[in-house]
Formats: C-alpha cells, sequence, structure tokens
C-alpha cells in the first residue's frame, strides 16, 4: 500500500495531468498521468458518488474475508486485494483534482505500450495492479481446486484406505495453519512462530510420504 502512495505522489509532483505521458519500459509499459473519478479502469467514471460507495463497500466486504478466512491458500490473494482497495479508497482523500476540477478521483498513470485486446486503452496503477493479480491467482486456485478434487476422487475409489489416510494428513496440515495463524493474526506472544510452523509441517508431510511408499 505504501509503494503505491508513494508512486502516485511521485507521479502526482513530477508529471504533467493528462499530458502526452512518457515511454518507461518500451513495448512494455508508458507513464500517463490522469485522475479517475471512477472505479478501477474507468469504471463508473461519470458517477464518483457511486464509485466510491461501491469502492467503501467491497473494501470492507475484503476485510471480513481477510479476518474470517482459514485457508492459506486465499490469504495470497485476499490480502493483495485489500492491500489494493484499501490504497485507492484512502489515496482518493489526498489526490489532487481532476482536470475538470472534480475531488475524489484517483491518480492513475500505467498504460501498457502494445495493444492487445484493448489493453493500451487502460490506464491503472499499482493498486489496480494488485488487484488484477489477485484475480489471477483465484483463477489458478479455482483450477487447482478442481484438478484434486478429481485426483482425490479418483483415489478414494481406487484405494479407500490411501484415501482415509491422505484425508487425515490434509486436515492436520489445516489444523497446523489454522493454530499458527490464529495465534499470529492476534498477536499472540506464545504465539507458534513460523520456522515451528514449517518444521511441524514438514514432518506431516513426511508422514504421507512414507506411507505412499511403503504402498
Amino acid at each position: 500500500m505504501s509503494l503505491d502512495w508513494i508512486s502516485k505522489s511521485i507521479v502526482a509532483n513530477s508529471m504533467v495531468l493528462d499530458g502526452v505521458g512518457t515511454t518507461f519500459i518500451p513495448g512494455l509499459i508508458k507513464f500517463k498521468y490522469t485522475i479517475n473519478p471512477g472505479a478501477a479502469y474507468g469504471m463508473n467514471a461519470g458517477k464518483l458518488g457511486l464509485a466510491i460507495t461501491i469502492a467503501a463497500l467491497v473494501t470492507l466486504l475484503l476485510i471480513a474475508i481477510f479476518i474470517f478466512i482459514r485457508n492459506k491458500y486465499w490469504l495470497i490473494p485476499i490480502s493483495l486485494m485489500v492491500a489494493g482497495s484499501v490504497a485507492n479508497l484512502l489515496g482518493r482523500a489526498w489526490a489532487p483534482l481532476t482536470s475538470d476540477g472534480i475531488k475524489g478521483g484517483v491518480v492513475d498513470f500505467i498504460v501498457f505500450d502494445f495493444s492487445f485486446l484493448g489493453s493500451d486503452g487502460y490506464i491503472f496503477n499499482l493498486a489496480d495492479a494488485w488487484v488484477s493479480i489477485a484475480v489471477g491467482f483465484i483463477i489458478v486456485i479455482l483450477i487447482a481446486y478442481a484438478v484434486f478434487e478429481i485426483l482425490e476422487a479418483n483415489m478414494r475409489k481406487k484405494d479407500k484406505e490411501k484415501y482415509e489416510f491422505y484425508v487425515d494428513i490434509k486436515t492436520r496440515k489445516q489444523i497446523l495453519f489454522e493454530t499458527y495463524y490464529e495465534k499470529f493474526k492476534f498477536k499472540d506472544e506464545n504465539k507458534l512462530t513460523y520456522r515451528d510452523y514449517l518444521s511441524k509441517n514438514e514432518k506431516i508431510t513426511k508422514k504421507w510420504k512414507k506411507y505412499k511408499n511403503k504402498r
């Protein structure tokens, strides 16, 4: 979040608003400073109040999900989404006026220096990029979950004993993570350290490997 604000501040203080822009990495990225009164990638640009309301509601929802989430695989994308959403929402408070004198917009400055499905028509910032990366993570995770579901179903049909052992290992890992994360999140002085978590997790993994090697 700090990196996003720093980049926006540098752009706002060193570039001309709605100017020509400048190439950063030829053929890949260029910078063009603008103030977007809408949501990500210019959505609802003509409805500032609606854009801010939606942004605030989405931010609160993401924070709630982050607080109650228990699965480590979702932590990275949700964390990126929270960081991006909060950065843009709070960034509206100090962003300069638009060329039309509108307050409450977001500093955007990154433009793709190539055209792929209209990619060069979007202007965004680091916070937007983090949200987009998070969406990519979510898609990959969903695909991985689908693949694992198929593999687990196949294991359950072919070897019920192996499947039950696998589920036990999976459950132990989940409980271990929840124990570590809950104490970490609430700053418990007697929390399970990251090193301890990795060590215990490795022991559980070895049990699974040892079991498979015997089969």
